[in-house]
């Protein structure tokens, strides 16, 4: 199987994209944890369409909602 590979110019996107996106998420870890997952998916959806310019697709949205529900840090790569 092919791996697929990310040339400079995409990492470098996807890197600024990350220093922006993972500070907000880290704040709706601390804002949001314990809350119900419906909730925070709302949150999570608001923050990254803010950010994204588009929707969060499933099933990341609802699997970080949880994640985040649950007091655990989603980790940008």
């Amino acid at each position: 199987m092919a791996r697929f590979q990310i040339d400079a110019r995409a990492r470098r996107a996807i890197d600024r994209f990350n220093a922006v996106m993972q500070p907000e998420l880290d704040r709706l870890v601390r804002r949001c944890a314990g809350a119900p997952v419906a909730e925070v998916r709302a949150e999570l959806a608001k923050v990254w369409g803010a950010n994204a310019g588009k929707a969060l697709p499933e099933p990341w949205l609802t699997d970080w909602a949880a994640s985040i529900s649950r007091g655990k840090r989603v980790v940008l790569r």
